[in-house]
């Protein structure tokens, strides 16, 4: 089947995408190879596609299957020709990108949840399941991850968007993607290789396409750019017809080249793939899954039959011989989402879907909102000070104990952006403070941006606010239903709930210190200042030495500076044990920020009533403008009459 117009050679130098609106509306067929914006289009020296290809390597070095080790190898350095008089060379992606970019991903199941999103974010284009699978590749016998989702697939050219780099078509007030990176990153850091099968319809025109990314093929052939080759096929009619953009030889340098690095071995093989993906729909499969240091698949299909399973962490959650608590804790979700995949796609998605299933290794996940399990519920609202654009943004939180409680001491917050789980049970007090144990909260904060992995956010001062905020809600929650599910305060408590008191050692003044017993300078509460607590407003006047203090071995709270000599501000006679705790700072910051929060609505507010007055005064120098006007013409005309 032949073109109308010429079409660049069909394998794909990979480098970063054009914007979304330089694409021309409705088109049908892919622009592979296409000069980016700065490059002209014409006279622009080409390889044909076997030359780019097979391109020989020159400092091979021996593979590694360990994901964290593969970006080390020598790599390939030609000399290009240069470039016809008026042009420019396009910029390239040598295929070590392709692995540092993957490492954004420190955890696979982070690498797995975005084809999930991609699958999800499908639905609009009327996706009803994703299959997550593992497969036996026929070459070796080696294990394959496969996801299949039934969405609305990907036409040539979008296959190509797909495999380029930085490009995204999805709205980012609809979707959960939308940098387009996450297919590149997630692939690569769960295996080398990767082969794509999709089928789709546009503008009446059936197709199926075929893409293959491969590290191993870029590293052992010493290629210096990512190279990406693809097939498609027309199935307009009753038979797939190859569709040749160049020439007959380049597309069939593509299939061999395709049939040479995937698992499959010949065309009839790869056209098998499409029989599972119905009219239309994705197929992905990831093969050559990395290893780990020792030798061993980071990801184990073995454990359980309807799961798929981190093995170190999964090794480290079934040990015998542990106490009994620790046992119950390890069997809750919030332990389990480490190493099972079935338990952390069970919460990954806020709502509940109405016409959708993922669907691993045969069995369909059954959605979990820990929040339909919490004791003494209660929903709090909150309004970030955000920018004008999200200037009515409300967060709901849902707040309880969990069900166990108070036997397991399970807390924090399962934080979504956009339906999607980002922070699963982020604590937000200290781990050494009995208060807010078993106290779990759900909310979704789309005000705050997520990290491009997707398993932090980034550290604005909106996201310090709103951690600001979940302590404070915690600390309110704890204070006031503890005792509604059986929590007792020791007796050596150092915050009593009913008076605020202190319990604490006796902090005295100069040498008084020296003569107390080493074991009183002990507080026990360091962890209410460690990391998690990050006001943006200012503390009390004893936080700032804190830390310092505690690292320097001695105690945290430390005498009152510029108190009249031999007396404390109260009047307590010099020696006198000093009553007061780091819970009570704590509670005093908190105040303090509560009340900045109030000053900043209220400030903003008196700012809003400015301008609307500011307006409002314009408008009536308008006015007296125009009847002082009228009022002059009046005059003049009864002047003239007379």
């Amino acid at each position: 089947m032949s073109s109308k117009n010429e079409k660049p050679q069909n394998v794909v130098e990979l480098t970063s995408s054009d914007d979304e609106d330089n694409v021309a509306a409705g088109a049908t067929r892919p622009q592979v190879n296409a000069p980016s914006k700065a490059t002209t289009q014409q006279n622009v020296p080409r390889q044909s596609a076997a030359a780019i290809a097979s391109s020989p390597p020159i400092n091979e070095a021996p593979e590694s299957r360990s994901f964290w080790k593969a970006g080390t190898y020598a790599a390939n350095i030609t000399i290009k020709s240069t470039p016809v008089q008026g042009s420019l060379e396009h910029a390239r992606v040598h295929p070590k990108f392709l692995h540092s970019n993957a490492t954004s991903h420190k955890w696979a199941f982070g690498a797995i949840a975005e084809l999930l999103d991609n699958a999800v974010d499908e639905v609009q284009n009327g996706a009803t399941f994703v299959k997550v699978d593992r497969v036996n590749i026929m070459k070796d016998n080696s294990p394959a991850l496969v996801f299949l989702d039934d969405g609305g697939g990907m036409d040539p050219e979008s296959l190509r968007k797909c495999m380029s780099l930085g490009y995204s078509t999805k709205k980012a007030n609809k979707t959960i993607g939308q940098y387009g990176n996450g297919f590149k990153t997630s692939t690569m850091r769960l295996g080398a290789d990767v082969i794509v099968f999709s089928r789709a319809t546009h503008e009446s025109k059936a197709t199926q396409s075929i893409g293959l990314l491969s590290y191993t093929y870029l590293r052992k052939t010493g290629q210096d750019d990512v190279i990406v080759p693809m097939i498609d096929f027309d199935i307009s009619g009753h038979w797939a017809e190859p569709i040749i953009y160049s020439s007959q030889d380049d597309w069939s340098f593509n299939l061999k080249t395709i049939l040479e690095w995937s698992p499959f071995a010949s065309k009839s093989e790869l056209l098998q793939q499409f029989e599972d993906i119905g009219p239309h729909g994705t197929k992905v499969i990831i093969y050559n899954l990395w290893m780990n240091d020792e030798g061993v698949y980071e990801l184990t299909f073995d454990d359980d039959e309807e799961d798929i399973c981190l093995r170190d962490e999964a090794n480290s959650g079934s040990l015998k011989k542990l106490p009994k608590k620790v046992l119950e804790r390890q069997s809750h979700i919030s332990y389990r989402i480490r190493y099972s995949l079935r338990a952390y796609a069970s919460m990954l998605y806020l709502g509940k879907f109405d016409n959708f299933k993922i669907i691993l290794r045969g069995k369909p996940i059954q959605q979990f909102h820990i929040a339909d399990e919490l004791k003494f519920p209660k929903v709090i609202s909150y309004r970030p000070q955000v920018s004008a654009p999200l200037k009515d943004a409300t967060a709901e939180t849902t707040i309880g104990f969990i069900k166990e409680a108070p036997a397991l001491s399970v807390s924090g917050f399962n934080v979504y952006h956009k339906n999607r789980l980002i922070r699963p049970f982020w604590k937000v007090t200290g781990d050494g403070s009995l208060k807010g144990n078993g106290v779990v909260g759900v909310v979704e904060a789309n005000f705050i941006e997520p990290t491009h992995d997707k398993q932090d956010f980034e550290r604005s001062t909106l996201f310090v606010r709103l951690e600001s905020k979940l302590k404070q809600m915690t600390l309110e929650y704890w204070k006031a239903y503890y005792h509604l599910i059986g929590h007792q305060l020791p007796a050596s408590s150092s915050y009593n709930m009913e008076s605020g008191g202190s319990v604490l050692s006796p902090v005295g003044h100069g040498p008084d210190m020296q003569k107390q017993p080493a074991d009183q300078h002990k507080l026990g509460l360091a962890s209410n200042f460690q990391e998690d607590m990050h006001l943006d407003v200012p503390s009390v006047a004893l936080q700032g030495n804190v830390r310092h203090n505690l690292e320097n071995g001695k105690p945290a709270v430390q005498p009152i500076i510029g108190i009249a000599e031999g007396h404390d501000n109260d009047g307590t006679p010099e020696g006198h044990p000093v009553t007061i705790s780091a819970d009570q700072i704590c509670e005093e910051n908190i105040q303090l920020f509560i009340k900045c929060e109030e000053h900043l609505q209220r400030e903003t507010e008196i700012n809003q009533l400015i301008e609307l007055l500011e307006k409002e005064v314009t408008q009536a120098k308008l006015k007296c403008a125009k009847l002082s006007a009228y009022v002059e013409a009046r005059k003049k005309q009864k002047t003239m009459e007379q």
